[in-house]
């Protein structure tokens, strides 16, 4: 209902700037979409002793696994998902695409050095925990340019959720939210307890994440809601 409402303008905000192409929409939905679907048919291919609740995804494509092609095919399309994703935000401060892309090209070298059959290597785990990081970290600097809105008053019902998710406090929550989950990823690795849960939530959300700013961005656009902020130096 309050997606129907035409918003006023917050007080420092320019006139409406384009937001993402379509197409870079339907590529951000295609990230989550081919992760969660490879890490699923690669799993129900693996022998009945692999357990997708401690095991990670890592495995599915790692050189014991069975059909590893499968889920190193799905990591492969992720990560130049992302890096396409860093060309087609449009709206996001060039920074914060750039760590998106650097996040893409981590994920490259995920897939490019698969994880032996027992433990795993130097190469691998550096590209892992590099993407990890770098996909906490954009939210945070894509909120330092763009504008806060207002949470009370009377201008502040007229902000649809999809547009508080890019406003910067929206940003900050949903970069918390992910932070929270690398954490916990973090916590599950040194107790060797529910790993590959941890994994697939925290990747899960950090491949969802740029889809929901997608679709904000765009429906802040169609509104014209754009901040002066989220617009320098695209």
């Amino acid at each position: 209902m309050l997606d129907s409402v035409q918003p006023r303008p917050a007080p420092g905000l320019r006139p409406p700037q384009n937001g993402p192409p379509l197409w870079a929409a339907w590529v951000t939905a295609f990230t989550p979409t081919v992760l969660i679907v490879g890490w699923i048919v690669a799993g129900a291919l693996q022998p009945p002793e692999y357990d997708p609740i401690r095991e990670t995804i890592s495995v599915l494509s790692g050189l014991g696994a069975g059909h590893s092609w499968i889920m190193t095919a799905a990591l492969y399309c992720v990560a130049l998902s992302y890096l396409a994703t860093a060309v087609g935000l449009h709206g996001v401060h060039r920074s914060a695409r750039m760590i998106i892309a650097f996040g893409g090209v981590a994920g490259l070298g995920v897939a490019y050095f698969p994880q032996p059959a027992n433990g795993s290597t130097f190469d691998h785990m550096l590209f892992a925990v590099a993407g990890a990081g770098l996909l906490t970290l954009w939210p945070f600097v894509m909120a330092y340019w763009r504008p806060s809105l207002p949470l009370r008053g009377s201008d502040a019902s007229d902000w649809s959720l999809r547009q508080r998710l890019v406003s910067r406090g929206g940003l900050i929550v949903a970069g918390l939210v992910i932070a929270l989950s690398v954490l916990a990823l973090y916590v599950a690795a040194q107790m060797g307890m529910y790993l590959g849960l941890a994994e697939r939530i925290c990747t899960g959300l950090q491949a969802l994440l740029p889809f929901l700013v997608a679709i904000g961005l765009r429906r802040s656009a169609m509104l014209g809601d754009s901040g002066s902020a989220s617009t320098r130096a695209l």
